[in-house]
């Protein structure tokens, strides 16, 4: 197998300066915010139906101020699993497998620890066994989610694109024909395998779904599914606690979305998404029940010539990250990192990038905290103006950087390394890309 370009030493991802050591420590995350609401419940005690699982909510452990610099991270990068088409979604289960979603139909089902030890000897796509690889009807499989209390019920769901329509299913993988038992939960959300394609389980039990659209129509329509950030049930049915939006489809949680393909939850509970903008203008948001998220109508500041901007409009939830039309990210899987393996990354948001070719690293901090004399260092994205969200103050860095192209997929494995997806066989990489080993997982672990 050909070498990676330019392959990532441990000293790539070690601060090398000085000034890049004297960045904003930590991940730093609060231990409330009382304004959100923990995966959008109001945090209050309910009577729950037979399918959804009990309260499992994160802690509230904030992060030590003085913690070290994400760039400090001792990591190396290395191949798991090579040869893939596209992948697009990671997910481990509690019984020791994982699944690999590819965005050509294909669903991968491998044993955790083997695909974990492959670093060195990484296994080829095409050597995975026939009864463990199944081809999934219709154009792409996108997001896995896993339900909450598996084994019991074993129902892995399914995001996939079927004649132009984004569906959500589900099935049960331990039956003796897991196909046949397929359900469809979710449909109708028209456009093609690149619009949404996010599913997962927020840490009170409701299913969330991202669902963008092609046309810049529905998403101003809550009565519509595009442009939407979706709350169900694990049965699928619309989250009883869901906001009641004027003329909204019931399982709407928020809108204005233009394509959300990531969301994760901080420390609190408070979910967050990444969103694609158009030109540019790429975000990351505080969600919100019931809030307008601006698409198409509203996507800049109050120097951005061809939108109306945030700050002229109340009646909009600015993003705590918007970057600008000068600067693509592509943002694409975010997750927060919760492991030790890697504590320069603990409490971070780590998000895929696909032009950006990046794995960026978000650092958040309160608006309230005192950082006016912290050093940043010079590659370090700060978004604070005053006309984004003043929740929380963010830094961004880019990690990995054309490493390994596009990245997709990003995962939190079992052990506490962070597992990469890349993308680069989707017509959109730029050269050298795609390599002859491509698509790949890639793990990131401690030296």
């Amino acid at each position: 197998m050909p070498d990676w370009p330019n392959r990532p030493s441990r000293r790539r991802l070690l601060t090398a300066t000085a000034a890049a050591s004297a960045v904003l420590g930590g991940c730093s995350m609060p231990d409330s915010a009382t304004e959100l609401q923990p995966d959008g419940d109001g945090g209050g005690e309910r009577e729950r139906d037979g399918d959804e699982p009990a309260e499992t909510g994160p802690s509230n452990d904030s992060s030590d101020e003085s913690a070290e610099s994400p760039l400090e991270a001792d990591v190396d990068a290395t191949p798991l699993l090579v040869g893939l088409e596209v992948p697009w979604e990671i997910a481990f289960t509690p019984t020791g497998e994982v699944f690999v979603s590819e965005r050509a139909g294909r669903l991968l089902r491998l044993d955790a620890e083997t695909l974990l030890e492959a670093a060195g000897d990484p296994i080829r796509a095409g050597d995975v066994p026939d009864e463990r690889r199944q081809e999934w009807p219709g154009e792409s499989i996108q997001g896995i989610a896993i339900h909450p209390s598996y084994p019991d019920p074993a129902y892995v769901y399914l995001y996939y694109n079927v004649g132009g329509e984004n569906r959500v299913g589900r099935f049960d993988a331990e039956a003796s024909d897991p196909e046949a038992t397929h359900e469809v939960l979710l449909e109708g959300i028209v456009g093609d395998h690149t619009i949404g394609g996010e599913i997962t389980f927020g840490p009170n039990g409701a299913l969330w779904v991202t669902a963008g659209t092609a046309d810049k129509t529905p998403a101003q329509d809550p009565g519509s599914l595009g442009g939407t950030v979706l709350r169900l049930t694990p049965a699928g049915e619309a989250s009883p606690d869901n906001p009641d939006i004027d003329g909204a489809d019931p399982r709407v949680f928020s809108y204005g979305h233009r394509n959300p393909q990531g969301i994760a939850w901080l420390a609190d509970g408070t979910p967050v998404c990444v969103d694609h903008g158009p030109d540019g203008r790429d975000e990351v948001t505080v969600l919100r029940p019931g809030a307008n998220y601006g698409w198409p109508d509203v996507q800049g500041g109050p120097d951005d010539p061809e939108y109306e901007s945030y700050d002229a409009r109340e009646d909009i939830a600015p993003p705590l990250v918007n970057t600008g039309s000068d600067d693509t990210w592509a943002p694409s899987a975010c997750i927060r990192y919760t492991g030790d393996a890697i504590p320069a990354w603990r409490d971070c948001l780590l998000v895929g990038t696909l032009q950006r070719q990046s794995l960026a690293v978000l650092s958040l901090r309160s608006s309230d905290a005192d950082d006016e004399d912290s050093p940043k260092s010079d590659d370090a994205q700060q978004f604070d103006a005053p006309w984004l969200d003043d929740a929380y103050s963010v830094t961004a860095h880019h990690l990995l950087e054309d490493e390994f192209g596009r990245i997709r997929a990003v995962t939190q494995a079992p052990d506490g390394s962070v597992l990469l997806g890349t993308s680069n066989r989707d017509g959109a990489a730029d050269e050298p890309f795609p390599l002859e080993h491509d698509d790949a997982l890639v793990q990131l672990r401690p030296s």
